[in-house]
């Protein structure tokens, strides 16, 4: 153990969750601004200037203080000291931020043991991460080498991020593609390149599906009992037989395969189907990916 990191076993709990967060904002978006201390941990600029001192003390060759852009960038020889720096970790995070639990659960002590059952984690390259996530933080373009499963051989595409999906299964890059003059998904394991390919000439168009919110409908299987038909409804939460959810249009795809609900779920066994999709009609618009 080096003197650094020995240095951090010591540290108070939220010094070292300051420092944890320093040091992964500077390491997946290049770059980190006072501000981004003090807003997110209620700080002041003064604590905020500490720590970012603290943290250099310990990690002298990691930041480097830029004078024109006001900012502190992450130099060549960065050295992660209390984060693993794998795209694993980073995704676990980002997911983890999107679907959090109450602020007091994570306090909570003597809850029982818990464990999941996850598939198999799909590689993803930090050189392919690193650039996505920050040309969706700036607006900028990457030039990507991709290997879709409807052609023989990698192809390379003009791409401008707009945030990252997680479908249950795998991560998706959601961008614009210039190449295509649309929004498309790329999954994140199957970009083999990233470079970054400056700022776009003209304004990305918006992306109508996704700002698009629908109303999903899901119901018990007709082919179940009554009494079976209840303990669906109880499952679910559902109001006369019937429980809504909010689906962007652009995820509608991802949620009718992750429930396992849509075009043949009347033609499957109830018992195992259990839940059916009751607005179809209204869907069909959006049940193709795009």
């Amino acid at each position: 153990m080096s003197d650094a990191e020995a240095v951090t076993t010591s540290l108070k709990w939220d010094v070292r969750q300051r420092l944890t967060f320093l040091e992964a904002t500077v390491f997946w978006t290049g770059e980190l601004v006072t501000g981004f201390l003090t807003q997110t941990f209620a700080i002041s600029r003064v604590q905020a200037t500490k720590d970012i001192g603290l943290y250099l003390s310990l990690r002298p060759g990691n930041l480097r203080y830029d004078l024109s852009l006001k900012r502190y960038l992450i130099t060549e020889q960065f050295l992660p000291l209390l984060i693993s720096g794998q795209p694993q970790e980073c995704l676990q995070v980002l997911q983890a931020s999107r679907n959090s639990p109450p602020p007091l659960l994570a306090l909570v002590g003597n809850l029982p043991a818990v464990e999941t059952v996850n598939p198999p984690a799909r590689l993803v390259d930090i050189a392919v991460l690193k650039p996505v996530l920050q040309a969706a933080r700036f607006g900028s373009l990457l030039e990507i080498g991709y290997q879709s499963m409807s052609t023989p051989e990698p192809a390379r595409r003009l791409v401008q991020p707009k945030t990252l999906v997680f479908d249950g299964m795998r991560w998706h890059m959601r961008a614009y593609s210039l190449s295509h003059g649309e929004y498309r998904d790329f999954v994140l394991a199957r970009i083999h390149s990233a470079a970054a390919a400056g700022k776009p000439d003209t304004p990305i168009p918006p992306d109508s599906r996704w700002e698009r919110l629908l109303t999903v409908k899901i119901g018990p299987h007709p082919g179940l009992s009554d009494s079976q038909k209840r303990a669906v409804e109880r499952d679910y939460g559902m109001v006369d037989g019937c429980h809504a959810v909010q689906v962007r249009a652009a995820l509608l795809p991802y949620f009718l395969l992750a429930s396992r609900i849509g075009a043949d779920d009347l033609r499957r066994d109830a018992m195992a189907q259990q839940i059916v999709l009751l607005n179809r009609a209204d869907l069909e618009p959006y049940t193709e990916f795009g």
